[in-house]
């Protein structure tokens, strides 16, 4: 099954961008599951279960035969 992936963007300085990745990267995330792990935090029910299943659908990234 196909899966339709768009973009989004939020404006923020390049210190905080930089402060962020290296925040995912001490959790071991990319700086996208970074964001969407915050969003799930905010009390939605409905978004947190669209979010788990997204990040549990999500390929890691890197290239697939080093996994």
């Amino acid at each position: 099954m196909s899966r339709k992936i768009v973009n989004m963007q939020i404006r923020v300085t390049d210190a905080v961008r930089e402060r962020a990745k290296k925040v995912a990267k001490s959790r071991g995330d990319t700086l996208s599951e970074l964001v969407l792990k915050l969003l799930a935090s905010s009390g939605d029910k409905e978004l947190k279960k669209l979010i788990e299943k997204e990040l549990l659908e999500r390929p890691k990234p890197g290239r697939p035969w080093d996994k």
